[in-house]
């Protein structure tokens, strides 16, 4: 079903002003090319990614809707670059392409235009994406707003300003503490003094990790292991905590919350959809959007 949205811009005529500002940032971009050649004729990567902003935009259920609504819409055709519109398979190729390499190029141009060079402070966290009840990929998991639920969840590293830096999309079994050095071993080379995590991330991993990286990572006790905790790290976190710059450093957590808030009310969490492929892809470009709109 096409949403009655896409219907009035189509009608309508207007591109939305941050769509037309993305699409004006994409065309000024150098390192986009023809990302391949096959028996039809080639399409450019401007192009395609320009598509992929429109389904994200307007929450386009798969890849088969994004090339029903451009062969009804000469609009989106028109907006996109296309002369015409690609086959779905096209789509499917371009989608790992960049799930591959796109996101992680497009994103460090991103970074790089935002001046984002030596943050001294980042947040780690996660949030549950509910998925369809069908979805074989999906698994069960707990979450304090949901309880029990299927799906997956995002973990996501950012700035004090909420600039989202880095990011992990799992099923939902996973524990926050298991995919944390991960998310911070992305982040070596960027000079970073210190990383926030709640109590779920007071583990004796991450803290080796976040050493390794010269990182003094801050996280409240977690009361399970706070009879273990006789390490000198157990000892000086709920000191420091209680500091005037303890409760200043650890307050900023507050930034990733409203990331992980803003990025939802922008149809983020998709319950309906299934398959760990489409929902990365589609948190890959809702990610890019929430980085750009730092630049307006």
């Amino acid at each position: 079903m096409i949403s009655n949205l896409v219907i009035e811009h189509a009608l309508m005529g207007e591109i939305d002003p941050l769509l037309e500002a993305l699409f004006r940032y994409i065309d000024q971009l150098s390192f986009l090319e023809t990302p391949y050649v096959t028996g039809r004729p080639p399409v450019s990567k401007k192009a395609l990614l320009k598509c992929f902003f429109l389904k994200t935009y307007f929450v386009m259920d798969s890849l088969r809707q994004l090339v029903n609504i451009l062969h009804r819409f000469g609009y989106f055709r028109r907006i996109c670059g296309l002369l015409e519109v690609p086959h779905l398979s096209t789509f499917s190729r371009a989608s790992q392409w960049f799930q591959e390499q796109g996101f992680s190029d497009l994103n460090a141009q991103l970074l790089n235009d935002l001046g984002v060079q030596k943050p001294k402070v980042v947040m780690i966290d996660s949030t549950a994406l509910r998925s369809s009840l069908y979805d074989s990929q999906a698994k069960w998991g707990m979450s304090t707003r949901y309880h029990w639920f299927k799906g997956y969840k995002l973990h996501l590293c950012t700035t004090t300003e909420g600039i989202i830096l880095s990011h992990v999309l799992t099923t939902a079994n996973r524990n926050d503490a298991a995919v944390a050095p991960e998310l911070l071993s992305s982040l070596q080379g960027w000079d970073i003094e210190f990383a926030l995590g709640d109590a779920a991330y007071d583990s004796e991993q991450i803290h080796k990790t976040a050493e390794q990286l010269d990182i003094f990572f801050v996280s409240p006790i977690n009361r399970r292991n706070s009879e273990e905790r006789k390490d000198a790290y157990g000892r000086v976190i709920p000191v420091f905590l209680k500091t005037r710059f303890g409760k200043w450093l650890f307050g900023l957590r507050s930034t990733i919350e409203r990331v992980f808030n803003q990025l939802k009310v922008n149809g983020l969490e998709q319950p309906r959809w299934y398959g760990l492929h489409r929902y990365l892809l589609h948190v890959q470009l809702c990610i890019l959007i929430h980085n750009f709109e730092f630049l307006l």
